[in-house]
């Protein structure tokens, strides 16, 4: 398939702001931070974390249901998860093994004896922030297989953030600070227009069908 070609077939069908606003978000997402959730059983706190991660610029998130499956709510997420690759995995280990296969080092968000302040987590490789359930936090399989800890602030008496708002607190600090680096977050070019093709794909009505033109006209 003539991507490139695809692209500029379809920008047709939207606005010129509606194809600026595809080439900057394309522009502004990432694959070097990506966030895992386990076994969240209020399914409006995962919805919500999907919401965050478009925002930021977050493109994948790894979704683990060992008990409770994961159903997306659009009127929670706000449509987000349409702009996002979300990858379900049966069990934790499974989703660990996947990221760790994939390059990322896994970190926990959690209290422990070793761990790291979140605006000091080393973001020169790619990352992988783990999230447990709201009420037990992650499973002990979860724990022993993470390579590393983090913590967030907190100066009151209650003992921990709920799940989605602690996964925007990691968010916003892990992409600011990458966003000030020299790290090179961004995706590359072609991975952009792959992007920009999905998300053209999603504003376009019958899409399929314009498609289908596409190809006939370039047979």
């Amino acid at each position: 398939m003539n991507k490139e070609g695809l692209i500029d077939y379809l920008k047709e069908f939207v606005t010129e702001e509606r194809y600026c606003k595809i080439q900057e978000v394309a522009k502004d997402r990432t694959h070097h931070l990506c966030v895992a959730v386990e076994d969240l059983y209020q399914a409006h706190n995962t919805n919500a974390v999907i919401r965050s991660a478009e925002c930021f610029g977050v493109q994948n998130i790894h979704v683990i249901q060992n008990q409770f499956e994961f159903q997306v709510n659009r009127e929670i997420s706000m449509g987000a998860s349409k702009w996002l690759d979300i990858h379900p995995h049966n069990t934790t280990k499974e989703c660990i093994q996947d990221l760790k296969q994939k390059g990322y080092r896994v970190v926990a968000t959690m209290p422990a004896e070793k761990d790291t302040m979140v605006d000091e987590v080393d973001l020169s490789t790619p990352v992988a922030f783990l999230f447990g359930t709201e009420k037990f936090g992650l499973t002990a399989e979860a724990i022993e297989m993470a390579d590393e800890f983090v913590k967030i602030p907190m100066y009151g008496f209650t003992e921990s953030y709920n799940v989605s708002v602690s996964s925007a607190l990691v968010m916003m600090s892990a992409m600011s600070r990458l966003r000030k680096s020299d790290i090179s977050w961004q995706l590359p070019e072609s991975e952009q227009h792959t992007l920009m093709l999905k998300f053209l794909r999603a504003s376009i009505r019958e899409v399929e069908k314009i498609e289908k033109r596409y190809a006939e006209i370039n047979a």
